[in-house]
């Protein structure tokens, strides 16, 4: 059930591509890796009178692949947050990689299952904002509304846009 006062209950965020700027064949292992998107930090100042709560849940495979600790990600996770403006009320991690068929690895449902363990959250009225289409398939098993940061086109998300910039413009937030 969705906070009093607020249009909808729980905006899901993917990290990398969404919140900080995705490495290319890489990934972001240190504080200097860390480059905030265009217009993020506003979105999100923005938006959080909407949501009840702001989630991550992001697949981070360079933790199963050995080249940074989870407790190093989190210190991340938390510079990301602070660099965004600290309206991220936690990031849900997967560390592992594809071969290990956990049930975290987005595009399965398994983070979204954990956020609900440790938030009363209303899927039906949620949204879920990726940079991929494994960000939405979850999402849309579960009943959420999606957008997607692409440069190409997916049918499956309900709004496409092409960056990060263009959240604030929306007219769902209005």
């Amino acid at each position: 059930m969705a906070a009093i006062n607020k249009k909808y209950d729980t905006l899901f965020l993917d990290r990398d591509g969404v919140l900080n700027k995705k490495i290319d064949d890489g990934y972001v292992l240190k504080e200097e890796d860390i480059e905030i998107l265009l217009g993020i930090s506003e979105f999100l100042k923005f938006i959080r009178s909407q949501f009840s709560q702001i989630l991550v849940v992001t697949n981070q495979r360079c933790i199963g692949l050995g080249l940074i600790d989870y407790n190093e990600v989190i210190k991340l996770n938390q510079s990301i947050d602070k660099k965004t403006g600290s309206f991220i009320d936690y990031f849900y991690v997967c560390p592992h990689l594809n071969e290990d068929n956990c049930v975290c690895r987005k595009p399965k449902t398994g983070l979204f299952f954990y956020a609900l363990e440790d938030y009363p959250i209303d899927f039906q009225n949620s949204w879920m904002i990726g940079d991929s289409v494994t960000d939405i398939i979850p999402a849309k098993e579960l009943g959420l509304r999606t957008i997607l940061i692409s440069s190409g086109s997916n049918p499956i998300a309900d709004i496409h846009i092409e960056s990060t910039k263009d959240l604030l413009g929306l007219p769902e937030w209005e």
